[in-house]
């Protein structure tokens, strides 16, 4: 182990850079909290793998990769499914007395005496990326179960009965049921096949799970990367079973099929505990049902790590750092406005600050925060839930959605009375969201005063990783873009590890509004939201489709991605 030498140090003798870039760096590097290897990374001069190669050389723990490996599925199962999905880990050799363990944390001493335990031997850490240790483990495990072997034990017979397997009285009494699912294999064949289909959908990444009734099937979807892909087809004696079984987890009244319903249920499976909002709606065919799977994790996200520039990344935590302002972050349905706010309040969250939100619903439990619910039965809107939360002495606020004017109007007053007060807006780009508050009966003064940043964004694909080619796009679509036509291009050739699609992953393309006192001039003037995002422009704003082309040119998506997602926002 050789913690006394500075990381910098380590980074310059593996010739990753030299030493006048190190210093030139951590003279201009604003944020001295984040790490420095972060830093490297987010600016492009290391990958991920060369930061953990020399974080592994300062512990003492090799660095290992494992997308170049062979493993040998006698070795990997040495340790169950769970133990490794739990403690992120893998074995990839092993001997009679000795086994060599893939971790992504290899000094977590509760970790190797676990797996010592386990495995009957003396353990020796390496240390590996957690995509990759996942990857590994997905690669030798697979899912959990067959799904079309489950869908067809389901099929012989159901016992309605048997739905209130695994669920006990309590969670049945709460409002949020906490489902534990230790094996798949457990309970009455639906129960089985609704645990399936959860834990499926995990493991594919997705984020929304659609199980749609039709006249003689039941047809169940899965959002992946922003796209719905089919996995499955059930049939229709099934549809009824399955969804009381769901609903039932969800703590929802099965004998209500007329009127649409809200639940939630929380996971806690061998892969991790997740949050589940479900959502029925009665259809000709039936009651659709869709599930939001939401990783608990994901709050956890640095705002280093969304993908933005160096421009928007300093624009925004300089606001961040203001004490008081209204910062507006705007995009449709899906474009991560919900995360971007949660990296925010996470970088904000100190214990010196009181920060308090109400949310519809809250997604994610983040430790140190006041979080609160929108619950209109109880009174409890955006815009009360505001006013009384003015009363808690908070420095932060976090309001889920402006959605109203009179939750404008608070959220406006409260940036203006000493409160820091970060919100999401539905709107196409940071200068339509100011706009789309005047029209909402803001009066431009107020408004002027008050904001500091608008943040647009959206989510472009990212290429898969397994199977990179270049290739020459259409010269229209780069003239939209204004792209050079005299060069190569990356793709995603298409493989086992994206399914085929070329794309694995999703990252944050973004513009960052400032409000200088040039924009101010202009929201006081009345004018038009293209005419400050061209005013914008031209003091140096980057928008999202000159954030798309800079990602294209790093090789992190494609032309025809943006084009598909800028289109509207162009």
């Amino acid at each position: 182990m050789n913690l006394d030498k500075p990381i910098g140090e380590i980074f310059v003798e593996e010739g990753y850079l030299t030493r006048e870039e190190l210093f030139e760096i951590l003279g201009s590097r604003e944020d001295t909290t984040e790490p420095l290897g972060d830093l490297l990374v987010r600016k492009k001069k290391i990958t991920e793998k060369q930061k953990l190669k020399c974080l592994g050389l300062q512990m003492g723990v090799p660095f290992v990769d494992l997308t170049r490996m062979e493993l040998d599925p006698a070795v990997t199962r040495i340790i169950s499914h769970s133990a490794a999905i739990r403690l992120l880990a893998i074995p990839i050799e092993a001997s009679a007395f000795s086994a060599t363990v893939a971790m992504v944390d290899p000094l977590d001493l509760g970790a190797l005496d676990e797996l010592s335990a386990l495995t009957g031997r003396d353990i020796d850490p390496l240390l590996a990326t957690e995509t990759d240790v996942r990857e590994a483990v997905f690669r030798t495990f697979g899912a959990y179960d067959d799904l079309g072997e489950i869908l067809g034990e389901a099929v012989k017979g159901v016992d309605v009965e048997g739905l209130r397997l695994s669920t006990t009285e309590e969670e049945e009494e709460s409002s949020v049921n906490v489902v534990e699912l230790r094996e798949v294999g457990e309970g009455a064949p639906v129960v089985k096949l609704a645990n399936a289909l959860l834990i499926r959908a995990i493991s594919m990444r997705a984020s929304d799970i659609h199980i749609e009734p039709h006249q003689r099937k039941v047809r169940i979807r899965v959002r992946i990367d922003g796209l719905l892909q089919e996995i499955m087809v059930v049939p229709k004696d099934l549809q009824l079973p399955l969804a009381s079984r769901i609903k039932l987890m969800a703590g929802l009244d099965i004998a209500e099929r007329r009127a649409p319903q809200d639940g939630r249920c929380t996971l806690v499976s061998p892969q991790g505990e997740y949050d589940f909002r479900v959502s029925t709606y009665p259809s000709v065919f039936g009651e659709t049902i869709v599930i939001r799977i939401l990783d608990k994790n994901a709050a956890m996200i640095d705002l280093t790590k969304l993908g933005l520039s160096d421009s928007s990344f300093h624009s925004i935590a300089g606001r961040l750092e203001e004490p008081q302002g209204l910062i507006l972050v705007t995009g449709p349905t899906g474009s991560g406005k919900t995360t971007t706010l949660y990296a925010a309040v996470h970088r904000l969250n100190e214990i010196h600050r009181n920060i308090i939100t109400i949310e519809d619903p809250v997604e994610y439990q983040m430790e140190g925060i006041t979080q609160a619910n929108v619950n209109p039965r109880a009174g409890v809107t955006f815009a009360s839930g505001l006013r009384s939360m003015l009363r808690q002495d908070p420095d932060v606020i976090l309001v889920g959605e402006v959605r109203d004017s009179e939750t404008a109007a608070i959220a406006v007053e409260s940036a203006l009375t000493g409160h820091l007060v970060l919100t999401s807006l539905h709107a196409n780009d940071s200068a339509g969201a100011i706009t789309r508050l005047i029209d909402m009966g803001i009066e431009p003064y107020l408004l002027g005063a008050s904001i500091t940043c608008s943040v647009a964004q959206r989510l472009v694909r990212t290429i898969c990783p397994k199977c990179t080619e270049e290739y020459r796009p259409e010269p229209i679509s780069l003239a939209k873009l204004q792209l050079p036509t005299d060069r190569s291009y990356l793709r995603g050739k298409g493989c086992d590890h994206c399914a085929k699609t070329g794309y694995r992953g999703r990252l944050g393309i973004y513009e960052s509004l400032e409000i200088t006192s040039g924009v101010r001039k202009m929201i006081l003037e009345g004018c038009s939201s293209a005419e400050i995002h061209a005013y914008a422009e031209r003091e140096g704003m980057e928008s999202m489709r000159i954030d798309a082309c800079q990602k294209i040119l790093n090789g992190q998506t494609t032309v025809e991605e943006a084009l598909r997602v800028t289109m509207e926002a162009a």
